[in-house]
This record gives structure tokens, C-alpha cells and sequence, in this order.
């Protein structure tokens, strides 16, 4: 199993069953997607269904439970979108942000020139290393910059959609005789 740094992570993918098989297909409808651990430590989103269900745990990926267990406080599909993934995407973005940085550096300076060939399998400190390394060796100020991290759109099939129940009945139909007008 790979070690993917993070502790949660990890327990989880301890839990997840050796042998991969392949089930049977059926049709499936309306069912929410779900959060899978694949093997390799990623958290996805996939199919919800029973038969897709079955076809991702047959293949080594762990159901995140929506549900907290007993002696747990939050569930782990809360532990991951609340406590772990800003975590994983801060590290994700610190070390896209020194990758950058790097090579707007070799852009800037032709003599300058660092094989690129394994960094994504590098963590964070690792990155940190290779970048002041680069800065002895080369003798170059190089600047990381991070970019501004916007906060998650709630859901974004719902963007621009009245979801409150605040709004009263009058207030419904006035918004409909200026939406039956059109812009000018």
C-alpha cells in the first residue's frame, strides 16, 4: 500500500481489501455520487449506485461512510471534506506554486536548466529542499508566489437559483413580472 503522508489517509487504505475483482454492470439511475479512496491514496467522487458500488470496492477503493460511528464525532466523509482536504489542497498548492516558480526561473535564465523528472512524487518538504538547493547552487532569488485559494461553491448546479424559503409569495411574483419582461 502506498504511503500517502497523511495519517487518515493511510488508516483507510489500510482497511481496504487486497484482491481486486470485477463484478457485473447493471443499469443505473439517479443515485448520488459517493467518496471512494482509490488505492493509491486519492479521494474521488464516483457513482453511488449499488452495482457501481460493489465494482469499486471489488476493486481495492474504500466507501467513505456518511455516517459517524460510534466513538467517532463526525463521520468520515465530514472528517474529509472539513478537517483533511483543505490540508491536502494547501500542500497541493504550495507545491504547484514552488514548481512554477522553478520554472519561471528557468524561463528567465536559459542557463539555467533542472531536470523536472520526478516531482510529483516529491512532498512538500522535499520541494522546499529542491528550491533552496536551486537558489545555493544557482545563486538566484527565485520568488514562489500562491496564488489565492477562492472558497468551495456550495453546489454549482444551483448557482443562480432561488433556494430560500424566505422570500414571500408577492415577492415570488414580482420576480417573475420583471423575469417576463426581459431587458430592455
Amino acid at each position: 500500500m502506498p504511503d500517502t503522508g497523511n495519517a487518515f489517509l493511510d488508516k483507510l487504505l489500510e482497511q481496504t481489501p487486497e484482491v481486486a475483482t470485477q463484478p457485473k454492470r447493471g443499469a443505473n439511475y439517479n443515485f448520488p455520487y459517493k467518496l471512494y479512496l482509490k488505492t493509491d491514496g486519492e479521494v474521488v467522487r464516483l457513482q453511488g449506485d449499488p452495482i457501481s458500488e460493489s465494482y469499486y470496492r471489488a476493486k481495492g477503493y474504500h466507501l467513505l461512510s456518511d455516517q459517524a460511528t460510534r466513538g467517532q464525532e463526525k463521520s468520515e466523509v465530514d472528517q474529509w471534506l472539513e478537517d483533511e482536504y483543505p490540508k491536502v489542497l494547501e500542500q497541493q498548492v504550495e507545491k504547484a506554486s514552488i514548481i512554477n516558480a522553478i520554472r519561471r526561473a528557468m524561463q528567465n535564465d536559459r542557463n539555467l536548466n533542472i531536470d523536472e523528472e520526478g516531482w510529483e512524487s516529491l512532498s512538500v518538504e522535499e520541494m522546499r529542499d529542491v528550491l533552496e538547493q536551486i537558489k545555493e547552487e544557482h545563486g538566484k532569488t527565485i520568488r514562489v508566489i500562491k496564488p489565492r485559494i477562492k472558497p468551495p461553491v456550495a453546489d454549482r448546479m444551483l448557482s443562480g437559483v432561488e433556494t430560500s424559503d424566505q422570500m414571500s409569495i408577492e415577492g415570488l411574483a414580482a420576480k417573475r413580472q420583471r423575469g417576463e419582461k426581459g431587458p430592455l
